[in-house]
């Protein structure tokens, strides 16, 4: 009767925490402050114009960025983090473009436009739009052309570069 009891009282405290535990924490956006530098530049991000970037990982750890180009310098290096669970962007169709600070959608769905006349902090800019109607309307404005994120190679991040 003893070992029966000590069973099931192993079975129970192994059980309870199992059945308590929710599924994966999802990642939201951080509101950025004075508090915050760029992960790549050491810049205080709010300081700047344009738009900003978060990197989320699974262990709860967050790089911040001053601007989308510096987000993509860090995320094509080679020997980038791979335990990623969430990127944000500012949606620049919703945003002011001197004081981004809300409206974050996900990085890797967003229209970036690339090559048009606007410069952020560290040269030229890398505009993201949640919709592509967004995007065309910039463009019209300021040149460039619709890039995804999985087209942004490292040679479009060069200062002198322009294809």
């Amino acid at each position: 009767m003893k070992i029966r009891f000590f069973v099931v009282m192993v079975l129970i405290i192994f059980m309870v925490p199992a059945c308590t535990q929710e599924g994966p924490v999802v990642p939201v956006p951080v509101e950025l402050t004075r508090d915050h530098a760029c992960s790549v530049c050491g810049m205080i991000i709010v300081d700047f114009p344009g738009a900003k970037a978060q990197i989320h990982y699974r262990n709860g750890k967050v790089d911040y960025f001053c601007s989308t180009m510096d987000m993509f310098v860090f995320y094509n290096q080679p020997d980038r983090p791979v335990n990623i669970a969430e990127i944000f962007v500012n949606d620049m169709g919703k945003e002011d473009w001197n004081h981004p600070h809300n409206h974050w959608i996900d990085a890797q769905k967003a229209y970036y436009v690339y090559g048009g006349d606007v410069m952020v902090s560290m040269g030229e800019a890398l505009v993201p739009f949640s919709s592509s109607k967004d995007a065309g309307t910039y463009i019209e404005q300021h040149g460039g052309r619709v890039v995804t994120f999985a087209e942004v190679t490292m040679k479009m991040l060069r200062p002198d570069a322009h294809d």
